[in-house]
């Protein structure tokens, strides 16, 4: 049964690390049932909680992993945490204390202490002091920076919290909640943008929009030169139709594009043709032959018959296309 239980622990783990703490919740509740006296699982149980933002469960969770077999300095985290959550801040501190003095050289006893001091109303400077021990316990750590900054935050402390917001962005580029907070500094000390993406970032945006801009090409320049023969000599309505269908298959490549990309590498995309100047030429170049396109399809369907738009729309396609084909997605 012990192997059984250990399975259900690294499951609920799984979920509350995928942000799917309700899930873990009700994986574990029926396994502690079987098993009360699994001090692990009860930790996993009150951080899902937590996550949940259910702190009176978590709290009773906790507890009772206190009085078990296990890790007591864990238990006494999730404690804290728990009692900050409800506002039990004297209760919370000393907790959280006790967890520290267990373990002082424990990052993640400090990050709670500076969590729980950050939230006490005599506590936030004190904080900014703990979170500075847990970032040098933990220089390779985003969260103890984070926690950092988060504290340095509350004190009006812009410059240390920049900085320790720049270095959990370094450490963790995915962060968009230290992204908006070290965009709330900047805006309060008038400083500069929020700094660009990281070079592996960008690195795999490149990787993943190149293939994607030259199915772009083939759709445009292919597509085009297909709608420029069949036009001749004097296009149809029907041919603003297959128009507007060419232009509906390439957005839905840009779509697949970015449901593909994970959430930093999104934001790299965003900003990747300022940092590649080919991507830049090849995006504007399909932009403005996908516009004219479309525009070209209206003016179809309403009674147009002008070629001139759908001519200037495969140049631009043709001159994407060739750098993409020149370029070689190096």
């Amino acid at each position: 049964m012990s192997e059984s239980i250990a399975a259900v622990v690294l499951r609920a783990a799984e979920l509350i690390a995928r942000g799917l703490p309700r899930k873990a919740i009700e994986l574990l509740q029926p396994a502690l049932v079987v098993n009360p006296l699994h001090g692990e699982a009860w930790c996993r149980l009150a951080a899902a909680y937590l996550d949940a933002g259910e702190p009176d469960p978590a709290l009773n969770a906790a507890k009772r992993a206190l009085v078990l077999d296990g890790d007591p300095v864990w238990a006494q985290r999730l404690t804290a945490l728990a009692l900050s959550e409800l506002g039990r801040h004297p209760e919370a501190v000393v907790a959280a204390r006790e967890c520290a003095r267990r373990k002082p050289g424990d990052w993640r006893c400090q990050v709670v202490l500076a969590e729980v001091l950050a939230n006490s109303p005599e506590g936030p400077r004190e904080a900014v002091e703990v979170a500075r021990e847990a970032a040098h316990l933990a220089p390779a750590e985003a969260r103890a920076f984070q926690v950092l900054g988060d504290a340095a935050l509350r004190v009006r402390d812009w410059g240390t919290a920049e900085r320790a917001y720049r270095t959990a962005l370094r450490l963790d580029p995915d962060a968009d909640d230290v992204r908006a907070n070290l965009a709330t500094v900047r805006s309060k000390r008038g400083g500069a943008p929020i700094p660009p993406p990281s070079g592996e970032a960008l690195h795999a945006a490149h990787v993943l929009v190149w293939p994607a801009l030259s199915r772009l090409a083939a759709l445009l320049v292919a597509g085009g030169l297909v709608l420029l023969l069949a036009g001749m000599p004097k296009p149809t309505p029907l041919l603003g139709a297959f128009s507007g269908l060419l232009v509906v298959a390439c957005l839905v490549v840009v779509g697949l594009l970015l449901l593909k990309a994970r959430r930093g590498v999104r934001r790299a995309l965003l900003r990747l043709p300022a940092h590649r100047p080919k991507v830049a030429i090849v995006a504007t170049m399909f932009w403005l032959s996908a516009v004219i396109l479309a525009g070209w399809s209206v003016a179809l369907l309403v009674g147009a018959t002008t070629m001139q738009p759908l001519v200037v729309a495969w140049l631009c396609a043709l001159i994407g296309g060739a750098v993409v084909v020149l370029g070689g997605g190096r």
